[in-house]
């Protein structure tokens, strides 16, 4: 067996075309989520802070948060943000264990939040990105 040094950025696009594949074919959503979520952490890890989607979307999940309630934390809002990736793959003991979640839209919001830092890393597009861009935009029409 023979060791390879591997980029992150590498390892990312492959999490996120697989993701979209999965995505596209309808099939393994679960897969999608973790994948795409995964692929989103890695791709924010090579943007500076102030360009990173995470702190934005924990930032906005606050302010809707105390829109309908008392002001939650930071670590609260940052949980809510990343509910849907670790609640498919953690379970902590005595947790419960199933899950509530619409998988399809769950795998949707992530590719679209790992895309968010791809674009802002200006990388090539990749055969499945294309795919998932053609495919969102026959939905946007269709609802247009």
């Amino acid at each position: 067996m023979t060791e390879i040094e591997v980029p992150m950025l590498e390892i990312a696009r492959e999490y996120l075309d697989a993701a979209i594949e999965f995505f596209l074919e309808r099939a393994k959503f679960f897969c999608a989520i973790h994948l795409a979520g995964a692929a989103g952490e890695l791709f924010d890890a090579h943007l500076p802070e102030t360009e990173q989607s995470f702190p934005v979307a924990w930032k906005a999940e606050k302010a809707l948060m105390s829109e309908t309630g008392p002001i939650p934390s930071n670590a609260e809002a940052r949980q809510s943000v990343n509910k849907w990736k670790n609640e498919i793959k953690h379970m902590d003991e005595g947790t419960c264990r199933t899950v509530t979640i619409d998988p399809e839209f769950a795998a949707e919001c992530l590719i679209e939040k790992a895309l968010v830092s791809f674009y802002k890393l200006k990388l090539q597009k990749s055969p499945a990105i294309w795919k998932f861009e053609d495919h969102q935009n026959r939905k946007s029409q269709a609802r247009g």
